[in-house]
């Protein structure tokens, strides 16, 4: 297995820079995953890793080796793709043995690494059958054991779920996890899809415009993202951004959104004597805003009168679509809230969770 290292990495489609001076570094037998929105340079930094597209400055490293100049065949990387990309006059047997019969691998060898790699996947019993046979998931797990046979350093996976159902597709990030701890090897996955991205990485690498926004473990980058955009990408649904004023009040901040305000909790922006009458982007994630009926003792200077435009029943939680004057947000309540369409409530913004950003650079306050 093997580490991949990014130094640097620049590349431009003419005037267009898809991927702007991105350095990274995957750690052996790493789960990291590439995440944004499209147009964010993801796929095309896997694609230099891969060796399909070219480098226009920068280099990269996979192990201790230099692989600018080192074609896709000899890099020990192997790819799968969103398209599952299956021949589909041959059977599920000769497509994941293709491969290493190109690489002349001896009939036994291959025999063992094939049915192996099908033990693994669950698919022993497909073997025989031809890719227009096979379900969504089949042909996934199909392209999957393509790659595991080939036994490479790197695998690099370019949104291999996105063709599936919302069920399969929860499925099959279990299976991926699993198949990452069975195997112990580095893994390259990018994805659009920021749940994808929690729920399956060691770490997530969040992408816009070709630039590396932040780098982090999952929980890390979700309780402390360093800016607007970031803060916005991860979660669902989105966190809530108010246009607000700090405000000192004795020896107390506030948050004044105009309509409103609430108390900011003591020591937990160091710097939020600099913002003093100045304006802010207030952030807060919708679950942390609840109906005050539901908790128990709230503090009277972090509850907020609202309007519940529109109430989203969900099963277990409901959404609840509010507004206060000019302001509105989003809260993820329990199921048990009384709150209707066009009724007025009180909710509790829980500001141990809050988040402040600078109203210019967007990064964020600590």
């Amino acid at each position: 297995m093997a580490r991949v290292f990014l130094d640097h990495v620049t590349k431009t489609f003419g005037n267009v820079i898809a991927v702007n001076d991105a350095t990274l570094e995957i750690k052996d037998k790493e789960f990291l995953v590439l995440v944004g929105p499209s147009g964010c340079g993801k796929s095309t930094t896997l694609r230099m890793v891969a060796g399909l597209e070219e480098v226009t400055n920068g280099n990269i490293y996979i192990g201790d080796t230099l692989v600018n100049d080192v074609p896709p065949k000899d890099r020990d990387i192997a790819m799968v793709f969103q398209n599952y990309a299956l021949y589909p006059h041959m059977d599920v047997y000769n497509n994941m043995a293709f491969g290493l019969k190109l690489r002349r691998f001896p009939k036994a060898e291959i025999d063992k690494r094939v049915k192996e790699a099908a033990r693994t996947l669950g698919i022993e019993n497909l073997l025989n059958r031809k890719p227009k046979e096979l379900s969504g998931g089949q042909r996934q797990r199909v392209a999957l054991g393509r790659a595991i046979v080939r036994e490479p350093k790197v695998f690099l996976m370019d949104e291999p779920l996105s063709n599936l159902d919302a069920k399969l597709r929860v499925q099959m990030r279990s299976e991926l996890s699993k198949l990452h701890n069975r195997l112990q090897t580095t893994i390259i996955y990018v994805t659009h899809d920021q749940t994808e991205a929690m729920t399956m990485g060691d770490r997530i690498v969040v992408m816009k415009d070709g630039f590396i926004q932040q780098v982090g473990a999952p929980l890390e980058i979700y309780s402390h993202p360093d800016n607007v955009f970031v803060a916005g990408f991860i979660g669902s649904p989105a966190m809530n951004f108010l246009d607000a004023r700090v405000v000192k009040e004795g020896d107390d901040y506030y948050v004044d959104c105009e309509s409103f305000k609430v108390k900011l909790p003591a020591n937990r922006f160091e710097r939020v004597g600099e913002y003093i009458g100045k304006e802010v982007i207030f952030g807060i994630r919708p679950e942390h805003i609840d109906d005050k009926e539901l908790v128990p003792n709230p503090p009277a200077d972090r509850v907020v009168t609202a309007t519940v435009d529109v109430m989203e029943p969900m099963g277990s939680e409901a959404y609840l679509y509010l507004s206060n004057g000019p302001q509105s947000f989003v809260a993820r309540v329990d199921a048990k809230t009384r709150a209707t369409d066009g009724a007025e409530i009180q909710v509790v913004f829980n500001t141990d969770q809050a988040h402040l950003f600078d109203k210019k650079t967007e990064k964020a306050i600590r």
